[in-house]
């Protein structure tokens, strides 16, 4: 009946280039139910969030983004059926075995924030190996948080930070917002 993509075209077409933002951040949420009211299986949803992560990077490093951070799995996803665990667990490594000579070729560098160490050993080393690959790009960052909280990070930074003070490489009263920035893992 109607032609959406049409729709899509146009505003496309009008698109204000200057006004793309520098950073966009994604929290991935919603996959499951979303396979769920198509009566599939939890994972399927994840299986299908993670192709849209495709295009949405390639389309987002083709308008000029500098940074897409997605928020792809928080420390209290730890939480969920083990199973489901498991199998976000290995998307990682489906993912960048499959994306990352795309990545290399749209000029994409893959950065990670989270506590890496604590994901299993093939999750880290497919991280890993993504961002050693796409090390020499210098177009859009790419930039996962995997086992990622903003506690986490917030607590890490500020401990960083007291042993700096500990250590009198800084005052206290040096410490300010740009500081506090630089440490957090969320800092680009």
């Amino acid at each position: 009946m109607f032609n959406n993509n049409k729709k899509q075209i146009d505003s496309a077409s009008q698109l204000d280039l200057d006004r793309i933002p520098k950073h966009i951040a994604i929290i991935m949420d919603g996959n499951g139910r979303w396979a769920k009211k198509r009566h599939l299986p939890r994972v399927a949803g994840h299986k299908q969030g993670m192709e849209t992560v495709k295009t949405v990077t390639v389309a987002a490093s083709k308008l000029g983004v500098r940074v897409l951070t997605l928020y792809a799995f928080s420390t209290e996803n730890w939480k969920r059926p083990m199973d489901e665990v498991n199998f976000l667990m290995g998307l990682p490594v489906k993912f960048f075995n499959n994306f990352v000579p795309e990545l290399i070729e749209n000029n994409v560098k893959v950065s990670v924030m989270g506590l890496i160490d604590q994901l299993p050993e093939k999750t880290q080393k497919a991280v890993r190996d993504a961002v050693a690959q796409t090390s020499q790009c210098t177009g859009m960052i790419l930039n996962f948080a995997l086992n990622y909280g903003s506690r986490l990070d917030i607590r890490t930074a500020m401990q960083q930070i007291a042993r700096e003070v500990e250590n009198k490489t800084i005052t206290v009263s040096e410490i300010d917002d740009a500081l506090i920035s630089r440490h957090l893992m969320t800092g680009f």
